[in-house]
């Protein structure tokens, strides 16, 4: 039988005239430079909820560690040296603190974010449909953590491990607080008897991010727990079995009359982090 999934489209919440305004905006800022296999291996850490059992590994890790967006200011928090990486346009300051070296930011990030920084602490690079055909640097998914693949190792770091990307939760989001954003657009993933807390966005982060581990073991290893790791070790069956009344009126009024049962999470195996152990 063919796994229950649904067809997700995402899209960009930022207008082109602001896109195009910041990546003029950025020009001033140096660009970062393309190697082949000259570092280390780097990390790179979301803020799901696994990350924080990975804290004593961070502080320890031998290359170069890149923080997703507020994840930086936990990270500093917490005694790991970081860089901060972002490709939001987002005009909310992310969280940051005095172990955050320097940004690695897309050209589309907001002047304001750049700007709390030295200039020579911080590197940027295009993404490609924000660029003039063929100019462009950086392809991949919906979110920074998808760009991240061809960025890190086009840079030249010899592969990537990714922390914290979970793609599911519990009673927290994030480990740098709730996120409004990630409660929209909810649903239940089914993978290997485990029923997963997520979003729309994290499902198609984790099924971008699952099938380029999939293709590239060498290059791109999970560290993180959650839904992640349950995609990839279930490529072929796992399906979604619930979505949040906000979802499932989008599909209704496209005529797609799936998830009429009730779901009670009280009657299901819910994966929680507290129950879990993160990926070596």
């Amino acid at each position: 039988m063919t796994p229950n999934r649904p067809g997700l489209q995402p899209k960009c919440i930022t207008d082109n005239k602001t896109i195009h305004k910041n990546v003029k905006l950025s020009r001033r800022y140096q660009r970062v430079e393309w190697c082949v296999a000259k570092y280390p291996p780097c990390a790179l850490v979301g803020g799901g909820p696994s990350m924080k059992v990975n804290l004593d590994l961070l502080r320890e890790w031998p290359g170069d560690v890149f923080a997703v967006n507020d994840t930086a200011g936990y990270l500093s928090d917490n005694g790991v040296p970081c860089y901060i990486f972002s490709v939001d346009s987002t005009k909310v300051l992310f969280k940051i603190g005095p172990l955050v070296k320097g940004a690695y930011f897309a050209s589309r990030v907001d002047r304001e974010q750049f700007k709390r920084f030295k200039r020579a602490d911080v590197r940027t690079f295009h993404m490609l449909e924000d660029i003039p055909v063929n100019k462009g640097d950086i392809e991949g998914g919906a979110t920074g953590v998808c760009r991240a693949p061809h960025l890190f190792l086009k840079i030249g770091y010899k592969s990537i491990y990714f922390f914290g990307c979970d793609g599911s939760f519990y009673d927290f989001t994030h480990v740098t607080g709730k996120s409004e954003a990630a409660l929209q657009n909810m649903m239940i993933v089914q993978a290997g008897g485990v029923d997963y807390l997520t979003n729309a966005a994290f499902v198609i982060q984790c099924t971008y991010l699952g099938e380029a581990m999939r293709k590239h073991p060498q290059f791109l290893i999970n560290a993180s727990s959650g839904l992640l790791p349950a995609m990839i070790a279930n490529w072929d069956t796992w399906e979604v079995v619930a979505i949040r009344d906000d979802l499932r009126s989008q599909y209704a009024a496209q005529g797609d009359g799936r998830w009429t049962v009730d779901y009670d999470m009280r009657e299901h195996n819910i994966w929680r982090p507290e129950v879990s152990h993160a990926s070596s």
